[in-house]
């Protein structure tokens, strides 16, 4: 006798409960196609190993330093996930990119007409730094002068230049009969000249030195 004839005989319910709870069980199976979703703004996609969490760069140091000819050497370090892919963008007083190397560090002169404000913001290609403010400024130099009589009528006439960039500025001497010369200035600022005066000349000198941007300073003295 089959099975089936057997419960059926039976002629019960639970006979009919046994053989369904008996039956296997369909498993259901899901596949997804289809492209799958960039990650949202601020995470860049890893490779395969999950997204990571982009901070976005920050200017970590900047300065700014006045160089000879009316230029500004603009230099400091961005702290970001991929620095090498980062670039310090200026506005204002000085334009233009710098690119960052594989530690952050970024460097650049710019030509600067006129002095004023300028702004630094570092990009990775996805975010942006918050902005660095810098001042591009140019004070008016200083000169002091020393005047000092040697033989035959040798007249030194020498000083001291402060400036943002001393080095390469002229000093012009004027003054009485036969005072007229220039001196240019060295690295540490200092300057001289010699002129031979007439025995026994004297009289007042006057030095000036102009800038790289055309402020003058100038010392007197009487020889």
């Amino acid at each position: 006798m089959s099975l089936h004839s057997r419960l059926v005989r039976a002629g019960g319910p639970a006979a009919l409960t046994i053989l369904l709870l008996a039956a296997p069980v369909a498993m259901a199976q899901v596949s997804i196609s289809g492209p799958i979703a960039p990650p949202p703004i601020g995470v860049k996609g890893g490779g395969g190993g999950g997204g990571t969490n982009n901070a976005g760069p920050v200017i970590s140091s900047i300065t700014a330093v006045q160089v000879a000819g009316q230029k500004f050497r603009i230099y400091g370090k961005v702290t970001d996930d991929t620095p090498a892919t980062c670039g310090v963008t200026l506005s204002g007083a000085a334009t233009g990119v710098i690119p960052c190397d594989a530690s952050g560090n970024f460097d650049g002169v710019f030509d600067v007409q006129t002095p004023g404000p300028a702004t630094a913001v570092a990009s990775d290609g996805q975010l942006q730094s918050a902005p660095a403010n810098l001042n591009l400024g140019n004070a008016a130099p200083t000169i002091t002068m020393t005047i000092t009589h040697g033989p035959n009528g040798a007249v030194t006439f020498s000083g001291k230049v402060t400036d943002e960039v001393p080095a390469g500025l002229v000093v012009t001497l004027t003054g009485g009969p036969g005072v007229a010369g220039s001196a240019i200035v060295l690295a540490d600022g200092s300057w001289s000249t010699t002129i031979i005066l007439a025995e026994g000349a004297t009289g007042t000198a006057t030095a000036t030195v102009t800038d790289w941007y055309g402020l003058t300073g100038t010392a007197t003295g009487g020889y």
